[in-house]
């Protein structure tokens, strides 16, 4: 693995935890929309915190771009294409009642299913990226 700017990225990774602890909140709130949205978000704050450590771009919100270039620093992400293609789907539905058909508002449509599949998925993409920038940074 490339060398990283250790603070940067655990500067991101921190975020990203902060983010999945909300994820938990929103869960046992029954706020399913809200839980999906930040596994969303937790899950593209770990991608960036690599991009990032690593000096690459990381502009964006689609999180297959932000996995493929991920993946070149990280290897180990690159089973969670599945993980990542549910995440990557999260980030205007939850939010925006245009997303869906007339009559019908964002919160209606996810189920703690759902939300709990998005939170393992997001959990899994943290604990990759963990590993990684702690393998990288363990003698900074």
């Amino acid at each position: 693995m490339q060398a990283l700017d250790c603070e940067e990225a655990q500067r991101w990774l921190r975020q990203a935890n902060h983010t999945l602890s909300a994820v938990y909140a929103d869960l046992e709130s029954e706020f399913y929309d809200w839980a999906c949205f930040k596994a969303n978000q937790a899950a593209e704050f770990a991608l960036r915190a690599l991009l990032r450590g690593a000096g690459l771009e990381s502009f964006g919100h689609n999180l297959l771009e932000l996995w493929r270039r991920a993946s070149r620093i990280c290897p180990g992400l690159e089973d969670l294409r599945d993980c990542i293609a549910l995440l990557n789907k999260l980030y205007i539905p939850p939010r925006y009642p245009d997303a869906w058909a007339a009559g019908t508002a964002p919160y209606e449509n996810f189920t703690r299913r759902d939300a709990l599949e998005a939170l393992n998925c997001a959990k899994q993409v943290l604990e990759v990226t963990r590993r990684c920038i702690s393998d990288a940074c363990k003698d900074s």
